[in-house]
């Protein structure tokens, strides 16, 4: 099942795609929003772990435009953030479409769970 990790920080990309990919998952990844929503369109990952704050347009955008799209409506998003993270960002980033919403920090196998879950649920 492909992952599409996204997140405009290096390390906290490489940190998360390294532990996806250690619990068996295949993972691509993006840096900002406009590569997040090219590679969900070519490549339909089961799953976009989207970081709320990209560098071109914030994930709650992306994640708008990714339910919106009858192609990749499909998809399960899961929000993480570390900057947003208020009961009115998360209740934004539900309603944008978003099946989860992460603060963090979060507990590595909490994340996993979470991911595992939400791309079982889009098996």
């Amino acid at each position: 099942m492909l992952i599409l990790n996204v997140d405009d920080s290096e390390h906290a990309r490489y940190a998360k795609t390294r532990l996806l990919r250690n619990a068996g998952f295949v993972v691509a990844e993006a840096g900002t929003g406009r590569d997040a929503l090219s590679m969900a369109a070519a490549l339909l990952p089961v799953l976009v772990l989207l970081d709320v704050r990209l560098p071109d347009m914030d994930g709650i955008e992306v994640c708008r435009r990714i339910k919106a799209d009858p192609a990749m409506c499909v998809i399960r998003v899961i929000h993480i953030s570390a900057a947003f993270i208020t009961a009115q960002d998360i209740a934004n980033g539900i309603a944008s479409g978003a099946n989860r919403y992460i603060v963090v920090p979060y507990e590595p196998q909490e994340l996993i769970a979470l991911v595992r879950r939400e791309a079982t649920w889009a098996a």
